[in-house]
């Protein structure tokens, strides 16, 4: 049984998975992008944001959420900065743990955060066959020995993957979980987890639908417990898994439901992500430290 979403991808065949993921988009004024770009200030699609300034986790605690999401999507809780691989699922390159995608615009902010460091890295060169300049027909021979490359030969890089993966997933994560009362170290990391993988537009599988549903069908925290709506928010959310709304994504989806087990396994017995964490399903079995 596949580990992470890459092994799903690679068990089910790339062309099986161009299928189900559905085909590159057809034109820059459609792009639609499955994940969402660099987020305004303030609002992430539809989901609720704090008005005031939300604290942002330490670091180390920064470290062991996204490693347990660094397991279900490389299938190791170490990041893998290198990992750059185009599975013929109509996403471009995927790059690192975090999936940034070249169909859309995120690897060209990666690139741009890490121009401030490499002025001159050979990455530069392939920013005009990127979104928002290109959409279609990208012409990226070479994309992935470059990028192996500079993950090798500089440290800044991967800090430039980190800095943007906090913009637009792990902050928004946090933001969102804080409005709707949710503190709890378990609880950021399955918003989080949830954010990485559903993006955060405004189809019926997002996380903003997600967490709808969860308040509109059990309650808010404050009129339950923050460990009984976490554990409805991830019952709804493994329902979307099984049962996507889009008819292309469901085979693959379906195959990474069990994540959800292994968040709601730390949510009973792990709460506060205290080292060593286990992160455990029926796929797999990794530690956290």
């Amino acid at each position: 049984m596949p580990k992470s979403r890459r092994e799903v991808l690679i068990h089910i065949g790339l062309a099986g998975a161009a299928s189900a993921l559905g085909a590159m988009p057809s034109s820059a004024a459609d792009p639609a992008p499955s994940r969402p770009a660099k987020p305004d200030a303030g609002r992430v699609g539809g989901m609720p944001m704090p008005l005031d300034g939300t604290r942002i986790p330490d670091p180390e605690l920064v470290r062991r959420i996204k490693a347990i999401s660094n397991v279900f999507e490389v299938g190791d809780v170490e990041p893998d900065y290198g990992y750059v691989e185009n599975l013929g699922d109509g996403r471009g390159y995927p790059v690192t743990q975090y999936g940034f995608c070249t169909y859309n615009s995120e690897v060209t902010q990666v690139i741009e955060r890490y121009l401030a460091h490499a002025p001159k890295t050979p990455l530069k060169r392939f920013l005009p066959e990127l979104p928002p300049i290109k959409w279609t027909e990208q012409k990226l021979d070479g994309f992935a020995h470059v990028w192996r490359r500079e993950i090798q030969a500089s440290k800044f890089l991967g800090e430039a993957c980190d800095e943007e993966a906090n913009v637009l997933f792990f902050s928004p994560a946090i933001h969102s979980a804080t409005a709707v009362g949710v503190k709890s170290p378990i609880g950021m990391a399955i918003f989080y987890d949830t954010l990485l993988q559903h993006g955060a537009g405004t189809d019926a599988d997002s996380l903003p639908s997600i967490l709808k549903r969860a308040l509109e069908e059990n309650g808010s925290v404050a009129a339950t417990s923050e460990p009984e709506f976490l554990k409805a928010f991830l019952d709804v959310r493994k329902s979307v898994l099984e049962n996507s709304t889009n008819h292309e994504t469901r085979h693959v989806w379906r195959a990474s439901a069990r994540r959800v087990d292994a968040l709601g396994k730390l949510l009973k017995d792990n709460p506060n992500l205290v080292p060593p964490i286990e992160v455990a399903n029926a796929d797999i079995e990794a530690t956290v430290l």
